[in-house]
């Protein structure tokens, strides 16, 4: 898998951690994830979705997680709770 993190303390002294997915199997592994976790990783996932649906490799992750079996976030919707349990 092709993860990046990075933990550190901002300018205030709050705790910040920073998570990097690279490649379409780990963008679209993470999003699954995200889309069967509790209510704030599922509108953190909505975000996510929302960004990635902007961009052509965004895009290819999306539908890899579809093609493979899992929720179809490939089309823009009010909520995909349904879809992700689905999935």
């Amino acid at each position: 898998m092709s993860y990046e993190t990075r933990a550190y303390d901002n300018e205030h002294g709050d705790p910040v951690v920073v998570l990097v997915a690279t490649g379409t199997h780990d963008v679209s592994r993470l999003v699954q994830m995200l889309a069967h976790g509790n209510c704030e990783q599922f509108d953190l996932s909505q975000k996510v979705i929302r960004q990635l649906r902007r961009h052509n490799a965004g895009r290819a992750a999306l539908r890899l997680l579809r093609d493979h079996g899992g929720p179809d976030f490939t089309q823009a919707g009010d909520n995909h709770r349904e879809e992700a349990n689905r999935g």
